[in-house]
């Protein structure tokens, strides 16, 4: 059983018109949840992934297939158990205001929010549950996050800006294809696999990305926070915006607002 694209937008206007209705202590406490379950999907995807050196040496395909395949669980969490995803939202928000049901006004105070308590939560699960439980001290571990920050913040800003578009478009998506199934198994499968294909080629998700670099730079990475900010946050964050709310919250609810 699914439901039609259709149906799928009158839900996204639903799940906008709910969030709207979230008082802000609430929606912080869910943004915080949202980043730590996005960092945990990170965690746990790079620990498998760059743990394994010897069956996927010479094969950095394979490394990055089997992180973008473990990768969605933090996705999983946050649709199924509850959680605010700033990268999500951009899609939702902008669906909800289009139709009416949410003012546009709304959108900037939710983005800005849970934006940030993403960025807290994310920073909390690597303080906490990785680098005082001790879990990041050994190779090959530690050259791989600190070349992994390293890397993020060494790309041109275009480039960092191009891949969030392509990250987000294909989060989106993945949420999308999650609300058409009406049985679980079809939500996880539609969650999983655009989620899986993002993290394979190497998009830039400024969510995930408030994991992979603090993390790294609390591991020896040779970047400052200012690189972390300016060189990969902010256009990872644009590209984002426009990867959700023009290719995914705009596109579709224009294809298929009217239609009955």
């Amino acid at each position: 059983m699914y439901n039609t694209p259709n149906e799928v937008l009158v839900a996204t206007e639903g799940m906008a018109l709910k969030k709207y209705k979230t008082p802000l202590p609430k929606l912080a406490l869910l943004g915080v949840l949202g980043g730590a379950y996005i960092a945990l999907g990170g965690w746990f995807s790079f620990y498998v992934a760059n743990g394994m050196p010897v069956g996927t040496e010479g094969n950095p395909a394979l490394v990055k297939l089997i992180q973008g395949a473990l990768f969605p669980v933090g996705l999983v969490l946050i649709i199924l158990v509850g959680g605010e995803l700033f990268t999500g939202n951009t899609a939702y928000l902008v669906t909800g205001a289009r139709k009416g049901v949410t003012p546009w006004s709304y959108i900037a105070t939710n983005w800005s929010i849970v934006w940030v308590t993403n960025f807290i939560g994310a920073l909390l699960l690597c303080f906490l549950l990785v680098k005082q439980t001790g879990m990041l001290v050994s190779e090959p571990w530690v050259s791989a996050i600190v070349h992994t920050a390293e890397g993020k913040v060494a790309q041109p800003w275009m480039t960092i800006f191009l891949k969030g578009i392509g990250a987000n478009w294909l989060v989106c998506l993945a949420v999308w294809l999650g609300l058409s199934s009406k049985e679980m198994l079809g939500r996880l499968v539609g969650l999983w696999i655009p989620v899986m294909v993002f993290v394979t080629l190497g998009y830039e998700h400024s969510i995930a990305n408030m994991f992979y670099i603090p993390m790294g730079m609390m591991s020896g990475a040779n970047v400052t926070i200012a690189q972390m900010i300016w060189n990969n946050l902010i256009p990872a964050t644009l590209g984002n915006i426009v990867g959700g709310a023009v290719f995914v919250g705009l596109l579709y609810s224009y294809l298929y607002m009217e239609r009955k």
